[in-house]
């Protein structure tokens, strides 16, 4: 006789495959109506622009993570001279 936690991991796996089949039907169904509304030309500019904006959120989110990882290292060590020296770039700005 299966475990609770083995059934519950079979179950949460078979529901998190049905999410996955469910989402991906949806996206390929606005996918086409995307399409036919917007048009070749204009669908491309739209995955385009998406894409672009898509990469700098990414790089965004990996430098915020960066940076965190970098103070609480610094400030686990007890580094606040160096700390502070990381810190100071990220917070001057750039004077117009």
């Amino acid at each position: 006789m299966p475990s609770a936690n083995t059934t519950r991991i079979a179950r949460n796996t078979l529901l998190l495959y049905f999410r996955q089949i469910l989402i991906m039907l949806v996206s390929l169904y606005t996918v086409r109506i995307v399409l036919n509304v917007l048009g070749e030309e204009d669908y491309g500019i739209y995955n385009v622009t998406a894409g672009v904006v898509t990469m700098f959120g990414f790089l965004s989110g990996a430098m915020a993570t960066a940076s965190q990882r970098y103070f609480a290292f610094d400030l686990g060590n007890g580094d606040t001279e160096h700390l502070s020296s990381r810190l100071t770039p990220m917070t001057k700005r750039t004077k117009r």
